[in-house]
């Protein structure tokens, strides 16, 4: 399973304006304080993650198809193999739209956090030359591949649609796992880039937990076929638990958990306070380490 999105994160040499466009973004405009840095810090997100975007699949014959073409050949290979050899079902569903389902939100998590485990790094001239809320690039690796996401999920329920399921009221509820995702993703994110910046063996670690994790999460197969002893994974990992909650609204017709999740996104929301709060605590020190 690939670790990163294509093209993974771009380098300081894919964005020679880069320093000129945070620039432009004058931080004395947002107000002083969290709240203040808060908005600074979005704002430099919007105007990064489309650069981001743009870089990603720049001179690509087949441009943001690489969203999509990556997963697909993941589920046709790992696909046959679990359903042929391993005799695994849809758990009362069609077998490829519970797989995709978990390969769209899986590929969104592992290259988010493959572009932004190296984002500082590799940001190095931009992160010693200009001062601005560090957090800022990370968070715009998230934000560029929320691209990818949503064109996934567009195709998640086409292809529920085609195998014949039609999703009830509750798919309404399909934004509330995705919420969850995006938001432990970020924090994660967040986290990773920065201790990167002091421990080079972190993105080194971070790809092997993308690999690892992409076969112990529920992602190809359904959390009911877990055995019992490993059946609290599913409940405790914010990613499987978004994953099984995005299934149980769109494909199975249910109400997914909603006190799990809201457990899950109280505990994301803290993560992404405390890993901004410590980036924040520790900038003036990555420009001596990076």
């Amino acid at each position: 399973m690939p670790d990163d999105a294509p093209g993974g994160g771009a380098t300081d040499t894919d964005r020679p304006d880069a320093s000129a466009v945070v620039a432009d973004v004058d931080g004395s405009g947002f107000g002083p304080g969290l709240a203040g840095r808060a908005r600074w810090t979005l704002e430099l997100v919007r105007v990064l993650a489309p650069r981001e975007l743009r870089t990603r699949y720049r001179q690509s014959v087949l441009d943001i198809a690489w969203a999509l073409i990556s997963p697909v050949a993941v589920l046709v290979v790992y696909g046959i193999v679990l359903t042929q050899s391993f005799d695994v079902t849809g758990d009362g569903v069609p077998y490829l739209s519970l797989a995709w389902s978990g390969l769209v939100l899986w590929t969104f998590v592992a290259g988010s956090l493959g572009g932004a485990v190296s984002s500082l790094i590799s940001a190095r001239d931009l992160v010693t030359k200009v001062h601005f809320p560090k957090e800022a690039l990370p968070l715009s690796m998230v934000g560029a591949s929320l691209a990818d996401l949503a064109i996934g999920l567009v195709t998640v329920f086409a292809l529920a649609l085609v195998q014949g399921v039609r999703p009830g009221w509750t798919a309404l509820l399909f934004p509330l796992p995705v919420v969850l995702l995006v938001v432990w993703t970020a924090a994660t994110g967040v986290l990773v880039g920065t201790v990167a910046a002091f421990v080079r063996d972190i993105p080194h670690v971070v790809s092997l937990l993308i690999r690892v994790g992409f076969f112990a999460t529920p992602v190809m197969y359904s959390a009911a076929i877990l055995p019992p002893a490993f059946e609290w994974t599913a409940w405790v990992s914010p990613v499987a638990v978004s994953i099984e909650a995005f299934r149980d609204a769109v494909l199975r017709g249910e109400v997914p958990n909603l006190g799990l999740l809201a457990v899950h996104l109280a505990l994301a929301v803290a993560l992404l306070a405390a890993a901004v709060r410590y980036t924040r605590s520790i900038e003036p020190r990555i420009t001596d380490f990076i």
